[in-house]
C-alpha cells in the first residue's frame, strides 16, 4: 500500500520566516573576507619607513606598488589597493567597492545599502530592511510588518507575538493559492481551482481538500488524494490505492477485506473466509452464505468483438447460470494460454467468460456442483474435487449425461479417474491420491499416498477426521479443531474453541503445555525439562496470579497482593560432588500487601519508607533520608543538603555537592576543607588554597598561580609561559614565552610604559602613552627609531643613513 506522507497541519513552513528574518537577511554590516584581509597584513619597523611617505601623530600616508592609503586623526580612512578601495570617516560615513567585480557597500549614520551581483539590500539598522534579488523583493519593519515577494509569490504579515497576522500569495502552474493564519492557532488555504483547500484550528480540527482531515479528539483521521484514499475511526480503517489497483477494508477484529491484482480475500470472523490468487481459489463458509447474484444482461468487448453476457441467480445463488454470446464478429480472440486437448485435473481455471467467445456455466448449492463450457473447452467440479478440464477433441474417452446439463460424468486413463453421478457420488483417482464423496458432502472419504494419509469428513468442511505418519487431527466447524503433528523425536497438538487454545509440545528432552480462555484471559502454562520440576504459571486477569518452579511458588492477587514462597537448594556434602539428598524447606521470600512490603531481607512502606539489610549492610530511605551502613562505613544523604560518607579510606561530609561546605579526610590527612569558595583543596594532581579575595594559589604538575589581594596581583607560571597581573592587569602585565623568547610589558595598560617583541626581524618597541608619548623601536638588522609626540623623530636605517622627521641628514 501507499506509504503516509508526513502531515504538517500547522505550516509552520509559513509562518516561521516573519518570526526569523533575520537568518535570511543579515541585519549586521556585509563583510567579504577576501576584499578585508589586504588590509590586516602589519608593517611596522624599517619596512613601515619604505612603505609609509610620512607617519606622525596627526596622519599616516602609504604609498607603494598598488597600495594607497590614508589614516588622519584615528577617524579618517582611504584605502585603494589591489582588491578593493574603501573610504571611512568614523562613526558617520563607511563605504567599501571592489575592483574586480561589482561588490560594494556603503554606510550613512544607520542607512545601509549592499550591492553584490543582482541583488540590492538597503536597512535603516536595526529597524527597518528592504531589498530586492532578481525578481525577489523584501521589506521587514521589526517588530510590526513582514512583506516579500516573488515571481509568483508574495507574503505579507504583522509578527506581533500573539496577535499573528500571516498571509502567503502564491502561483503554482496554473492555480493560484492564498493562505492565511492567525493567533497561531487559525489557518486556512484557499486554491484558484479547488477553493477552499485547507483549514485548521490546533488543536481541534486539520482539514485539507486534497489531502486529509483529521479531528485528534474524536480519534478520526482522513487521507484524501487523487490516486490513494484512507479513512480511520478507532477499530474502522479503510484505503484506497488507485495506483496499485489495491483496496483494503477492516472492521477489527470482525470484518476484513482486501482486494488487489494479485490476491483477493474477505471474511467476517467467525462465520466464513474467501481467498483467491493467482494459483488458489478457497470459499470457507459456515453458515451457507454466499454473494446474492441478481439477473442481469450487460454487453461487452474484447479485440473487436461484441458480447451479450447473461447471468442469473436464483436463492442467494442455490442454483446460477452465467452465458456469453458473440453478437458481432471482430478479431479472433486469442487466448493467453492453449490449453492441453488431454483431459486433466487443476485447482483453478485456465479459461473463464472474459476469455472465451461463446460460454455457459451453471452452478449448483452455492457453487459446490459446477459445469462450464467455454468454446472448446469443459471443465466440471465437485466440491471438494479440483476442476476437471478437457476438449471436445478428447470427449471420445469423457462420458457426459446428459451433454447439456451433465447428472452423469465419467472419466477413466491409466493415471487418471474422475467420475460424478449427481448428486450422490463424485470419485476422484490419480497417482498419488484417491476421493470418494457421497451425497455432495454429505460424507467424503479421501486417501494420499504421501505420508499415507487418509481423511474423512461429514457435511464438509464442518465435521473432519484425518491421520497420516505425520500428522492427524478431528475438527467440528466452527465449535472445534485439534490436529497434531508427530516425528521419532518430538511431537506437537493443538486444539482450537470459539473461546479458547490449547497446545502441547514435547520430546526427549522437554516438555511443554499452553492453555488460554478469551476474552476473559485465563491462561495456563508449564514447561519441564528432563529430571526436573516443571514450572507452571496460571494468570486468570486481571484477579488471580501464580507461578511455580522448582525454586519457588509466587502468587498474586489483584496487583495489591503478592507472596513468593522459596524453596531451600540441596546442600552439598563436604570434599565430595554428589549432593547430599535432604528435604526442600519452605521459607516466605515477600509479601506485598499494599502499602507494605516485606522481605526476609527488606521492610517498606510504599512510597514512603524502603529499608533493605543484608549480614553486614543495612539501606533505608524514609523521610526524605537516605542512609547506607556497611561494615567498611556508612553513607547518608538528606537531599544533598547534607551528605557524609565513611569507609577504610575516605570519609567526607559535604552540602550541595561541595559548593556550601565541604570535609573530605584520605589516608588520614585532610584533602579538602571549604566553606563556600574558601579553603583547601587537594587532589593527586591538583592543589588549590582559596581564600579570596585575600590569597588564592593552585599547583598542578607542570603549572602554579597565585592570585593576592581583592584581584590586586596575579602571577601564573608554566614550563612553557610566565604571565603576571597587577590590578587586573590594568596596572601591570607582563607575559613571556619560553619558546620563542617573546615578551610584552605594559604599565597602566601601556600608558606609562609598554615594551613589546614580534617574532619577525627581531623587533622590539618601547614607549609610553601606546608611543604617542614616546616610542623606540630597534630590529636586529640596525634599524633604530626614537620618536617624541609623534612629532619629532629620528631614525637610523639597516645601512646607516638617518633621518630626522623623516628627512636624511
Amino acid at each position: 500500500m501507499n506509504q503516509k506522507q508526513n502531515v504538517d497541519p500547522l505550516k509552520l513552513h509559513h509562518l516561521l520566516p516573519c518570526l526569523i528574518f533575520f537568518l535570511v537577511f543579515p541585519i549586521t554590516a556585509k563583510s567579504w573576507p577576501d576584499l578585508e584581509s589586504e588590509r590586516e597584513v602589519q608593517i611596522y619597523g624599517s619596512e613601515r619607513s619604505k612603505k609609509y611617505r610620512a607617519s606622525n601623530i596627526l596622519y599616516d600616508i602609504e604609498d607603494w606598488k598598488d597600495h594607497y592609503s590614508v589614516k588622519a586623526m584615528g577617524v579618517y580612512r582611504y584605502y585603494d589597493y589591489p582588491l578593493s578601495k574603501s573610504k571611512t570617516f568614523f562613526p558617520f560615513y563607511d563605504h567599501l567597492q571592489s575592483k574586480i567585480d561589482n561588490r560594494e557597500f556603503k554606510r550613512i549614520m544607520n542607512y545601509n545599502v549592499t550591492k553584490e551581483n543582482d541583488s540590492v539590500h538597503k536597512s535603516i539598522y536595526p529597524l527597518v530592511f528592504w531589498g530586492n534579488h532578481a525578481n525577489n523583493s523584501h521589506l521587514i519593519a521589526i517588530p510590526f510588518l513582514y512583506q516579500k515577494n516573488r515571481e509568483n509569490q508574495s507574503t505579507f504579515g504583522f509578527p506581533v507575538l500573539p496577535f499573528i497576522v500571516y498571509k502567503n500569495k502564491e502561483e503554482v502552474g496554473a492555480d493560484h493559492l492564498n493562505y492565511y493564519r492567525l493567533f497561531t492557532l487559525f489557518h486556512f488555504e484557499t486554491s484558484g481551482k479547488r477553493g477552499l483547500n485547507e483549514v485548521s484550528f490546533t488543536p481541534l480540527f486539520y482539514y485539507s481538500k486534497e489531502n486529509y482531515l483529521f479531528f485528534p479528539l474524536l480519534l478520526y483521521y482522513q487521507n484524501y488524494r487523487t490516486t490513494y484514499h484512507e479513512y480511520w475511526l478507532g477499530p474502522l480503517y479503510y484505503s484506497k490505492n488507485q495506483s496499485k489497483e489495491e483496496r483494503l477494508f477492516v472492521l477489527f477484529p470482525f470484518v476484513g477485506s482486501y482486494v488487489s491484482t494479485k490476491r483477493e480475500f474477505d471474511f467476517i470472523f467467525p462465520i466464513y473466509l474467501n481467498l483467491k490468487d493467482k494459483e488458489d481459489d478457497y470459499h470457507i463458509n459456515l453458515f451457507w452464505y454466499t454473494k446474492v447474484h441478481d439477473t442481469s444482461v450487460n454487453l461487452a468487448t474484447n479485440k473487436g468483438n461484441v458480447y451479450l453476457d447473461y447471468d442469473f441467480g436464483l436463492f442467494y445463488n442455490l442454483f446460477g447460470i452465467s452465458k456469453r454470446s458473440r453478437m458481432i464478429i471482430g478479431n479472433s480472440l486469442k487466448r493467453s494460454e492453449v490449453i492441453s486437448s488431454k483431459p486433466e485435473i487443476r485447482k483453478k481455471r485456465e479459461f473463464n467468460r472474459e476469455n472465451s467467445e461463446q460460454f455457459t456455466g451453471y452452478q449448483l448449492l452455492f457453487g459446490i456442483f459446477s459445469y462450464e463450457v467455454a468454446d472448446t473447452q469443459k471443465h466440471i467440479r465437485l466440491l471438494p474435487f479440483a476442476w476437471f478440464t478437457w476438449d471436445e477433441s478428447s470427449e471420445d474417452r469423457v462420458v457426459l449425461l446428459p451433454p447439456f446439463f451433465p447428472i452423469w460424468l465419467s472419466y477413466v486413463s491409466d493415471d487418471l479417474e474422475y467420475k460424478i453421478i449427481f448428486p450422490f457420488y463424485g470419485k476422484q483417482k490419480d497417482k498419488s491420491s484417491e476421493i470418494h464423496s457421497y451425497f455432495l458432502n454429505g460424507y467424503i472419504q479421501e486417501e494420499y499416498q504421501l505420508n499415507h494419509r487418509i481423511e474423512k469428513s461429514f457435511f464438509w468442511p464442518i465435521v473432519n477426521v484425518y491421520q497420516s505418519d505425520i500428522d492427524f487431527g478431528h475438527r467440528v466447524l466452527p465449535f472445534y479443531i485439534h490436529n497434531q503433528t508427530k516425528t521419532d523425536v518430538s511431537s506437537k497438538s493443538n486444539t482450537y474453541t470459539l473461546i479458547s487454545n490449547y497446545t502441547k509440545i514435547s520430546n526427549k528432552t522437554y516438555e511443554s503445555k499452553e492453555f488460554l480462555i478469551w476474552p476473559v484471559w485465563i491462561s495456563y502454562h508449564s514447561y519441564q525439562y528432563a529430571s526436573k520440576d516443571p514450572n507452571t504459571t496460571i494468570w486468570i486477569t486481571p484477579f488471580f496470579y501464580r507461578n511455580k518452579d522448582t525454586s519457588s511458588i509466587r502468587t498474586n492477587l489483584l496487583w495489591f497482593v503478592d507472596w513468593e514462597y522459596e524453596y531451600n537448594s540441596p546442600i552439598p556434602a563436604k570434599d565430595k560432588i554428589e549432593v547430599v539428598p535432604s528435604e526442600k524447606k519452605v521459607k516466605l521470600s515477600h509479601l506485598l500487601f499494599f502499602p507494605f512490603y516485606y522481605s526476609d531481607s527488606s521492610f517498606s512502606i510504599i512510597p514512603f519508607s524502603f529499608n533493605h539489610w543484608g549480614e553486614s549492610e543495612f539501606t533505608t530511605f524514609t523521610l526524605l533520608n537516605y542512609y547506607q551502613h556497611k561494615k567498611e562505613g556508612h553513607y547518608y544523604n538528606l537531599l544533598y543538603l547534607l551528605e557524609s560518607e565513611n569507609n577504610t579510606s575516605v570519609y567526607q561530609l559535604r552540602s550541595f555537592w561541595d559548593y556550601l561546605f565541604s570535609f573530605q579526610r584520605r589516608n588520614k590527612e585532610i584533602d579538602r576543607l571549604t566553606l563556600l569558595w574558601l579553603g583547601y583543596d587537594q587532589t593527586q594532581s591538583k592543589k588549590t588554597i582559596n581564600f579570596s579575595p585575600l590569597i588564592r594559589t593552585t599547583e598542578s604538575e607542570g603549572e602554579t598561580s597565585s592570585m593576592y589581594g581583592p584581584l590586586l596581583y596575579y602571577v601564573s607560571k608554566s614550563n612553557e609561559e610566565k604571565t603576571e597581573l597587577g590590578i587586573l592587569g590594568i596596572g601591570y602585565y607582563h607575559n613571556e614565552t619560553k619558546s620563542d623568547k617573546q615578551y610584552a610589558t605594559y604599565v597602566l595598560l601601556g600608558v606609562v610604559y609598554q615594551e613589546k617583541t614580534e617574532l619577525e626581524r627581531g623587533f622590539v618597541k618601547r614607549g609610553s602613552l601606546w608611543g604617542w608619548l614616546w616610542e623606540y623601536q630597534t630590529e636586529e638588522n640596525g634599524y633604530e627609531k626614537f620618536s617624541i609626540l609623534k612629532l619629532f623623530s629620528y631614525s637610523k636605517e639597516p645601512d646607516g643613513s638617518k633621518k630626522i622627521l623623516g628627512i636624511s641628514i
